[in-house]
């Protein structure tokens, strides 16, 4: 008997998946197990494994497809099997009607109808109706481009981006900023780039953190004297008993994981009518890859010392650049850390990453002149900023983290 390939459901809230390429070819011969092709979900990208051994065919996806999950895209056959008739499915609001075949009008009439749930609400998905109430947005408002109709998560932000609309012709253009630009004549277009895939996810998470959290930023400048020399004298031996290269995002990561539980608002997450501060820090720690950002998580990263922070930082930067992270290496962080200092960035305002209720932004490492009695002298000094969720977080609040974290740094050697 065939065997579907569908697109599997990788965590709770997955509607969709970005389909990126197969592994396989039409007609290959495969085992159980294989990885047979990738997806990419709204955290990486996933190599999906074949459920039968028999030989893979009607293979119907093509790279960048959005699929539902659970959609079949192919079938796995015994040797000589033929693909099974493909049918179209009845939505659910019409299984008990009679065993007449509908035309292609009134599936289409179906498919509107089973919009709503047969009550008059209309159907969405948790998340959807979530993000819906934040922004004020009435789903009714909304076509929904997910099975049966379904008002997803996308449908809700792409309403929300639309301009308003108004009687006073000047205050809402016709034209979108992109399409005044497009039609300048003397506007040369080198190419044309497809916005899906990671590019596309990326956007929608922080559009989504940019129209729901209000963001506060604050920063201060670190002598990072101490900390280099730390970094001095430990590098040699640590590199000996791990292999791995001390950083200063890890000495960063270490005191960040120690100065957190002592500040659990910036530890937290707003759900709903409740704050859920959590008790452990999972750390994110953003990454460049070629595409695009990836966030692999450092689990329970308060009670993990220097050694093993060095460790488990590197493992998950090498499979972060490699597309090897695993669904749960890179969900369920509670803070991230994002470094731009090695890139010759100085300072700068990162958007905080959903759901979490802050970010730090981390800036290069300048010698800087400082006051030192009734001289200067140049000090090596750092820029740290943090933007928080100010919902549920206040200045001061901000404040205190960041003179923690000063002072840990500028005194690092309960680190070790």
């Amino acid at each position: 008997m065939a065997t579907e390939v569908i697109v599997p459901k990788v965590d709770m809230v997955m509607e969709t998946g970005t389909f990126i390429e197969w592994l396989k070819k039409e007609g290959d011969t495969v085992e159980k197990g294989d990885a047979l092709f990738v997806i990419l979900t709204d955290k990486t990208n996933i190599e999906c494994e074949a459920p039968a051994s028999g030989v893979l065919s009607g293979l119907n996806a093509k790279p960048n497809d959005v699929i539902p999950v659970a959609q079949v895209i192919a079938y796995i056959l015994a040797p000589g099997e033929a693909l099974p008739t493909q049918k179209i499915a009845q939505p659910k609001a019409v299984a008990q009607q009679s065993q007449v075949t509908l035309s292609v009008e009134k599936v289409a009439e179906t498919v509107h109808a089973a919009a709503g749930n047969g009550n008059g609400k209309v159907r969405a998905t948790p998340v959807a109706r979530r993000l819906a109430a934040e922004l004020g947005v009435d789903l009714e408002q909304l076509s929904g481009r997910g099975p049966l109709g379904r008002i997803q998560k996308a449908d809700v932000l792409e309403f929300k981006q639309q301009p308003l609309k108004t009687e006073t012709p000047v205050l809402a253009p016709s034209a979108s900023v992109a399409q005044i630009r497009l039609s300048l004549p003397d506007a040369r277009q080198k190419k044309a780039v497809p916005f899906t895939g990671v590019r596309k996810i990326i956007a929608e998470r922080m559009a989504y953190s940019a129209f729901t959290a209000p963001h506060i930023m604050l920063s201060l400048h670190v002598d990072m004297t101490e900390a280099i020399r730390l970094r001095e004298r430990v590098l040699e031996p640590l590199k000996a008993r791990t292999g791995q290269k001390l950083s200063f995002t890890t000495i960063l990561a270490r005191a960040v994981a120690t100065a957190l539980p002592h500040h659990p608002f910036l530890n937290a997450s707003l759900d709903g009518d409740k704050i859920i501060l959590w008790e452990d820090v999972h750390l994110g720690i953003a990454t460049s890859v070629d595409d695009g950002l990836i966030v692999p998580v450092i689990r329970e990263a308060q009670n993990r010392n220097l050694e093993q922070i060095t460790v488990a930082m590197s493992d998950l930067m090498e499979r972060a650049r490699n597309r090897r992270l695993t669904p749960a290496e890179t969900m369920g962080s509670t803070f991230t850390i994002s470094n731009l200092g090695m890139f010759g960035i100085e300072s700068f305002t990162a958007i905080i990453n959903p759901p979490e209720s802050a970010i730090l932004a981390v800036g290069k490492i300048v010698d800087t002149p400082v006051k030192s009695g009734d001289s200067f002298v140049f000090r090596p000094m750092m820029q740290l900023s943090a933007c928080a969720d100010h919902r549920i977080i206040d200045g001061v609040a901000v404040a205190r983290f960041l003179d923690e974290l000063k002072s840990t740094l500028e005194n690092p050697y309960l680190l070790i």
